[in-house]
């Protein structure tokens, strides 16, 4: 499923002339992964909340294959695109198991209930994100971290075309964090289209994916990570101690 942004432009304020964001255009291509990298308040977690139905355009329109945002029923939209913000609230007590549950609810005709073949799919999520082990906990009993892992799970078990993820990895350990991009990788592959926001260029390079460069508002430029990643493209936005790992006086640890 494709998506197309067409002249987009969008302010909280209405009073103020200020836009927060200002004429934005893409065009998403299917099955790929797509990273969202600037600045705090450049604009990232507001184009996912438009391209999730959460927030209208001032003006312009977004399209899921051609078919407008504002057309497609909230149902409809529940089958097309998942959305995990980067924080969620839910009631603690509830068994992580049934919450993930809930993540069936899209494919489930009114007052059905979930069967063998939607506790199936939650046990297999589960076990590929490694959380098998949190499945009779209640929520509330988790960690930020863990419950960060089961609403990304959540999205998956909605098995939609298209995943919206707010800086999905902002409260993982380093072991988490290469467990979900892996993933994450590993889904885009199988046909899923992915847009997320990191405040880490690396996860760009390690998903290999297309990079969506912002500032105060507007797309800077887009292209491949290979490409786009580089200490003389970011400095414009991230500022001049931008550099390459191998210029410092220690040798940084990532994942592979």
């Amino acid at each position: 499923m494709s998506i197309k942004i067409n002249n987009i432009s969008f302010k909280y304020d209405k009073k103020t002339a200020e836009l927060t964001l200002n004429d934005i255009n893409l065009s998403l291509k299917e099955a790929s992964i797509n990273v969202l990298l600037g600045l705090n308040g450049c604009g990232k977690t507001t184009l996912l909340k438009l391209l999730a139905g959460l927030e209208k355009p001032l003006s312009g329109a977004i399209y899921y294959d051609e078919e407008e945002l504002t057309k497609i029923s909230i149902k409809e939209r529940s089958k097309r695109f998942s959305y995990v913000p980067q924080h969620s609230y839910v009631i603690g007590d509830i068994l992580v198991r049934d919450y993930l549950l809930f993540g069936t609810a899209n494919k489930l005709a009114f007052y059905q209930s979930p069967g063998e073949e939607e506790k199936q799919l939650v046990a297999s999520v589960s076990e590929r994100l490694g959380i098998t082990h949190l499945l009779d906990k209640n929520i509330g009993e988790v960690s930020g971290g863990e419950r960060q892992i089961i609403f990304i799970a959540c999205a998956l078990i909605q098995d939609t075309p298209i995943i919206l993820l707010d800086e999905p990895t902002s409260a993982l350990d380093i072991k988490n964090q290469n467990k979900v991009l892996t993933v994450l990788k590993e889904i885009s592959k199988e046909g899923k289209t992915i847009i997320l926001s990191s405040h880490n260029p690396n996860h760009a390079l390690f998903l290999d994916s297309n990079v969506i460069l912002m500032n105060k508002g507007v797309i800077a430029t887009t292209g491949v990570a290979k490409d786009l990643i580089t200490v003389e493209k970011l400095t414009s936005i991230y500022g001049e101690h931008v550099c390459y790992s191998d210029e410092l006086g220690y040798r940084e640890i990532s994942f592979k």
